[in-house]
This record gives C-alpha cells, structure tokens and sequence, in this order.
C-alpha cells in the first residue's frame, strides 16, 4: 500500500513540477520584458537629451534671428523716410539694399521659427513615448511581483503536498500487510498468444510559442536597426577594430560591423541571469529556462559611447516577423 501511495504521489508531484516550471519561465520572460524595455527607455532618453540640446540651439537662433528681423526693419523704415526726403539714387540704393535686408531677415526668421516647431513636435513625440514606456514599466513591474507571489505560493504548496504524503507513507507501513492471492502460472500456450503491444508514434515537437511582447520589441529593433542601416553616410567607419563579447562563461566572441555604429553577432546563451562583457561595459540580462542553449541575436549600438546600446533577443523570433 505504502508503494501505491508513493507511485500515486510521484505522478502528481511530477504534474506539479511541470506547472511550476512553466510558471518560472512565465517569470523569466517577464523579467527580460522589463529588461528590453530598460533598454528602450535608455535609448529614448538619449534621444531626448539629443534633443533638449538641438531645441536649446534651435531657439537661441530664433532670438537673434527676431532680433536681426527687428533691426532690419528699422533701417528699412530710416531707408524709407531718407528717401522720401531727398529721393536721389544714394537713398534709392540704401532703400533697395534695406528691402532685401528685410526680407532676408523675415525668412530668417520663419525658417528658425520652422525648425523650432519641427525640433519640438519630435521632443513631444519622444516624451509621450517616454511617458508609454515608463507606464508600461510599471505594469510589468507589478506583473513580476505578482508572479513571483505565484511561485512563492506554488514552492510553499509542494513542500506542503511533500510533507503530507511523506507522512501518509510513514502510517501506510505501519498497517499490517494483506496476502496477495497466489496466481497459477501462465502456460507457454498463453504467453505465445498474448496481444503484442501497438508502438505508439512519438508526438510531434511542439511548436515554441513567442510572447507578443517580445515579438513587437523585435519588430521595434528590426525597424530602427533597417532605417539606421539605410543611411549609407559614412557606413565604412569602424569605430573598434576588434570587438568582442564576452559571456559570464565560455570564450569570447567575434562581433561583425554592419556600419553606422552597429555590430552583430548570433551566438548560444545559457538560461538565468547573465552578464555579458563588451570592452569595458557590462550588460546584465536574463535568460528564460526555455532559451537555454538557444542561439541569440546581439545587436551592439555604439553611436553613443557614454551609453552604448546591447540589444538581444532570441534568433527564432525572426521567422515570425514575415
């Protein structure tokens, strides 16, 4: 009896180890969620610096373009009243001179005034996208921590499940065993004419089921790694002659140029949390348990040293993106 419980228990105990795994890989993607999006936020906030500095410029030639515009028409309005008060060639000239003046001065002005609105509608844009990062932010935050309150509760639950059948075991030996029925032997006869057993196929591996999230954060990346790489201005300047990646184990890695400040490598990863070493920087992310030994794509941005970019994600995503 006290086999059959154990037997009955292993099943369940295994169907529960299953769940719980599932579970803790259901954490790790949405931990390297939060991680892809840490990234995205990084880069948008480089944007934005990018673009308080080119706003800042962009209204100091305003002032003076306003400020040229307004001394422009005065001499224009002198111009004017010299010339309606002599009328000789000397004030036609100075007039015809202080009109163009003028008119240069005016598309100074709108042309300042239009690069101003232009800079300030993307840092709007760039803000709002921050704000929708930031938010989202937060709701995976709150994900994981709920999730993490699932695992707790599931660790707690088997231990439990473990403890209770441990001492159902303990009492089930204790009851005195009962005498199995003796059962003549089977005849030559019979076991020749038992049913031989069907061979079942294999089921078919299952097709790897890719988060919605992670797929619009590759589309994102695929977009704007395409739009950077269309620009062909200075695309042959390597900014490193040898980059590498080193991994938190294992040998380093060969990064290929792509141009613009962009360098690639596909590579294996190890599920957990990694840390990745480029130069000197570092890069911590997290692999789910189902990824482990699955080939990755890195993506190295080096258009900003001060803050580089190391984008990655799963090499299998790719086929879904058509």
């Amino acid at each position: 009896m006290a086999g059959l419980v154990v037997f009955g228990g292993a099943g369940a105990f295994a169907q529960t180890q299953a769940t719980l795994t599932a579970e803790k890989n259901r954490l790790a993607r949405m931990e390297q969620s939060l991680e892809n999006r840490m990234v995205e936020v990084e880069d948008i906030e480089n944007e934005l610096l990018s673009y308080e500095y080119k706003l800042e410029r962009a209204k100091e030639s305003l002032d003076k373009a306003r400020q040229h515009y307004e001394e422009s028409r005065a001499e224009l309005q002198k111009a004017e009243r010299d010339h309606q008060l002599n009328g000789d060639s000397d004030t036609e000239r100075q007039l015809s001179k202080a009109k163009h003046g003028f008119a240069m001065a005016e598309r100074g002005v709108d042309s300042r005034n239009r690069r101003v609105e232009f800079i300030q509608t993307n840092f709007d844009e760039l803000k709002a996208q921050l704000d929708a990062e930031q938010k989202a932010i937060t709701q995976t935050k709150s994900r994981i921590s709920a999730q993490e309150n699932k695992v707790a509760e599931m660790v707690s639950a088997m231990l439990a499940k473990a403890e209770a059948a441990q001492r159902t075991a303990a009492a089930a030996k204790n009851v005195a065993p009962v005498n199995r029925p003796q059962l003549p032997a089977p005849t030559v006869a019979a076991v020749e004419e038992a049913p031989k057993k069907e061979v079942v196929a294999e089921p078919a591996a299952e097709v790897r089921e890719v988060d919605p999230e992670l797929l619009d954060y590759v589309k994102r990346e695929r977009a704007r790694l395409d739009k950077l790489l269309a620009d062909n201005s200075g695309e042959g300047k390597h900014t490193f002659r040898n980059l590498e990646l080193r991994p938190s184990r294992g040998e380093a890695l060969p990064f290929e140029f792509l141009g613009q400040n962009q360098y690639r490598l596909i590579a294996p990863v190890e599920a957990g949390r990694q840390t990745y070493k480029i130069n000197t920087w570092k890069f911590r992310r997290t692999i789910p348990a189902d990824d482990d030994g699955v080939r990755y794509v890195f993506i190295f941005d080096a258009r900003r040293l001060s803050r580089p970019r190391l984008v990655m994600y799963p090499e299998y995503v790719l086929s879904r993106l058509d």
